[in-house]
């Protein structure tokens, strides 16, 4: 009797993805290469369907180290208005420049960073309220729109393009968070860059009025 060429389940699974987004080519489900897509294509489909595979799940993917390293959420009256100095600031902790098109800020803020948004290792990004405050400082500037950082703290999240959270920082103005940075001048600098960015042990108020934006920060341990 004959028996038709059986294509392992994974296999046929494989031929699937590469076949995937679908294009108009019916010729893709001819998975017995005879030049005709029928019941021998079906069968090659059937013969293992239900079949439990052991595969190893896909690797996740690597996302280049962006992390936050200053908050300044509620600049003193000395300095000026809200809208006018609120800022904070990314840096590139890994080795390979990053570019951040696609990348967002959410849960505070509503921001994506446009196409050709390149941050080389070691340099600062500020994203702010009033970039015409920061621009032309020598470090890249954005504007994240409407809204601001909250004055007695809140969640911010930093994605990568597919929504993978890379980092969050949960900042507060109470219990073990400084409370210098809550509009008596100083920013909200991150002591330890690679400290958990909720502890409020990896943060400490700026010497400077006004911290350091696009700069080294005035207190870093590491």
């Amino acid at each position: 009797m004959f028996r038709p060429f059986l294509l392992p389940f994974s296999l046929f699974l494989s031929s699937i993805a590469m076949a995937w987004p679908p294009v108009d080519d019916p010729c893709r489900s001819d998975f017995d290469g005879d030049g005709v897509v029928g019941m021998a294509d079906l069968l090659l489909m059937l013969a293992d369907f239900g079949a439990h595979c052991e595969v190893d799940p896909p690797e996740p993917l690597s996302w280049p180290d962006v992390r936050f390293t200053e908050l300044h959420y509620n600049p003193g009256s000395q300095q000026g208005s809200d809208s006018n100095y609120e800022f904070l600031e990314l840096t590139n902790a890994d080795s390979v420049p990053v570019n951040l098109a696609g990348w967002s800020l959410s849960e505070g803020l509503d921001f994506t960073f446009p196409e050709n948004s390149w941050l080389q290792p070691g340099e600062f990004v500020v994203v702010t309220t009033a970039p015409i405050t920061f621009t032309g400082l020598g470090y890249p500037v954005f504007d994240w729109g409407t809204g601001g950082l909250n004055n007695s703290g809140e969640l911010l999240a930093l994605r990568a393009p597919d929504s993978t959270v890379v980092e969050f920082v949960e900042y507060s103005d109470t219990g073990d968070w400084d409370g210098a940075p809550d509009g008596q001048g100083p920013s909200l600098e991150r002591l330890l860059l690679f400290g958990p960015a909720s502890d409020a042990a990896t943060w400490s108020a700026s010497i400077n009025v006004g911290g350091t934006p696009g700069a080294v920060n005035s207190l870093w341990v590491d």
